[in-house]
């Protein structure tokens, strides 16, 4: 049996197991089984088409109304093997690859205290604020996490880790330190970056009929993280460091698996991300600001009000990659050379507003108005006039629920 279909063949078993045990069984104290979900529709009032840039390449809308980029259901399960020594997976369902199940995470977590636990298998890379919640929709205001500072292409990692939390009266504290590496063959969304950059593909009459098959492969090494975050009542600050190596492979079309475009060297990385959160029993606000080692930098800000079960709000993001590996469709020759630096960017921000309504504790609707502006030379979604902008405003409605 080959390696994709063992993980296709455990991914349908953890599933069938979850859905077909018992009451008795799912009520039993040694296994605690939860879900989540988002059912999340939306689609393009001006422009080509919008994409979020979601992990996965998620968030693509191009004409009429989308509903499965986004949507996604997940199902955590926990055994408890003692009072201290516990394992958890956390199978997902989305909807960008046809809702077919897989195993995202899979850990032992052991607590040799009340405060410092360690774990070991495959887990979330928490380098964001909401790196946890992330597919949790119900955990935030907004229909989704910011994404254009939430655009690092590797979300999991195989390794081991520990978390400390503390209280010191008032003051609570959490650090997590982890190592491990991760392989994504293909690297979906760099992937689908580099198609949209540079290989739209139009007919005579100037339609959009869709990209090339390029691929990108990116290989993750040596990752060691450090993440420090420190709480009193309303206000929250949160600071992680990740140094790891990388290798990026390009294949052109038909290239693949044997004739890569790059040297497959491995690359000392550095990313790093602080963010501040304010979050009273009216008040949300969050600023959180990345870098990643001069290839991009990107922010987000945002405010949310509660007043009952509304809680409206607006987000404002930037991104802003000042050497793009790939052009826009029209080439240099069209004039999308930075004229400052003599090299190609991407540089694009989003304002959004949007509420959410809570139904009841597990059930929130969302409705969201996005206004996407396009500031740099390579393109970043559909490119119809082929000059590298690709501005758009879209509306979108999203149901979360957990259960």
């Amino acid at each position: 049996m080959s390696v994709t279909n063992m993980k296709k063949l455990t991914a349908y078993s953890v599933l069938l197991c979850c859905s077909l045990l018992p009451e008795e069984v799912r009520a039993n104290d040694d296994i605690d089984v939860s879900g989540f979900g988002s059912l999340i529709g939306g689609f393009v009032l001006d422009g080509d088409g919008y994409w979020a840039r979601q992990p996965y390449a998620a968030g693509q809308y191009e004409s009429g109304f989308e509903f499965k980029t986004e949507s996604r259901l997940g199902i955590q399960a926990r055994y408890f093997l003692t009072d201290r020594t516990r394992i958890t997976g956390q199978l997902m369902m989305r909807g960008i690859h046809d809702f077919k199940p897989k195993l995202e995470w899979l850990y032992v977590s052991h607590d040799l205290t009340n405060d410092l636990s360690l774990h070991v298998g495959q887990m979330r890379l928490p380098v964001y604020h909401f790196s946890d919640f992330m597919d949790v929709g119900i955990a935030y205001p907004w229909l989704r996490v910011p994404s254009d500072a939430y655009s690092l292409a590797v979300t999991n990692f195989q390794g081991a880790g520990f978390q400390y939390n503390h209280h010191f009266d008032d003051i609570w504290v959490s650090v997590k330190g982890y190592g491990g590496q991760q392989d994504t063959d293909p690297n979906e969304l760099i992937t689908t970056i580099s198609q949209y950059q540079k290989s739209q593909r139009y007919n005579d009459d100037g339609n959009f009929v869709g990209v090339e098959g390029i691929r990108r492969v990116k290989n993750y090494r040596d990752m060691k993280g450090l993440v420090l975050e420190v709480g009193y009542e309303w206000l929250s600050v949160r600071y992680s460091f990740l140094d790891h190596q990388e290798q990026f492979l390009r294949f052109e079309e038909g290239e693949y698996p044997s004739n890569s475009q790059s040297s497959g060297r491995w690359y000392d990385i550095h990313f790093k991300d602080f963010s501040v959160k304010v979050d009273t029993e009216k008040w949300f606000a969050i600023y959180e600001w990345n870098e990643y080692d001069g290839i991009y930098e990107s922010w987000m800000t945002s405010v949310a009000y509660r007043v009952g079960k509304f809680t409206p709000y607006v987000y404002y993001t930037a991104f802003e990659e000042p050497n793009s590996r790939d052009i826009a469709p029209g080439g240099i020759s069209a004039g999308f050379e930075d004229p400052d630096t003599g090299t190609l960017d991407v540089k694009y921000n989003t304002l959004a507003f949007g509420s959410r309504y809570d139904i009841n504790p597990r059930l929130a609707l969302k409705v969201e108005y996005t206004i996407f502006t396009d500031k740099g030379d390579s393109a970043v979604f559909i490119d119809k006039d082929q000059d590298g902008i690709t501005d758009s405003k879209g509306l979108f409605v999203g149901l979360d629920f957990t259960f």
